[in-house]
């Protein structure tokens, strides 16, 4: 009987343990805590959104383990790309949309400014890498990323 006893409480134990290990992964906590950012990537063209898309992905790449940091740098340098190129135009991106606002823009921003979308664009395979990686490592599921324009 108390061989049983012995055997229930290491059971116990050790699923605790485990348990802990999981949950206090900072890999999967970072993605946690931006879950509902990580939702809405791309979704919302503000400077300020783009400020707290970068953010987030530099957070999660700083948690990150070496087989995903890459894809969340790209992610991140790109979303920074294109808050550099709207400020280096003197232009938010929330006035893209004004096609006064673009046709005042120097020909030199306007490539700029389409460079660093691309460039942000391109990061597709990147962004469905890092879904995939955070539904298979942490357990949460995220929409799949799409190509803004």
């Amino acid at each position: 009987m108390r061989k049983q006893w012995v055997s229930a409480a290491v059971a116990i134990l050790a699923a605790a343990l485990l348990t802990g290990c999981v949950g206090s992964d900072p890999y999967c906590s970072a993605v946690e805590e931006n879950e509902d950012l990580l939702n809405s990537f791309g979704a919302e063209r503000t400077d300020a959104a783009y400020a707290q898309y970068a953010s987030a992905a530099r957070q999660i790449a700083d948690a990150a383990p070496e087989r995903i940091q890459p894809d969340w740098i790209t992610i991140a340098d790109a979303t920074d790309g294109v808050i550099a190129a709207q400020e280096q135009a003197g232009v938010p991106l929330e006035q893209m949309g004004d096609s006064a606002t673009v046709a005042a823009l120097s020909q030199e921003h306007r490539d700029a400014l389409n460079e660093a979308y691309q460039a942000f664009n391109d990061t597709v395979e990147q962004r469905k890498a890092v879904v995939a990686d955070i539904d298979d490592q942490c357990g949460v599921t995220l929409e799949q990323p799409e190509a803004k324009e």
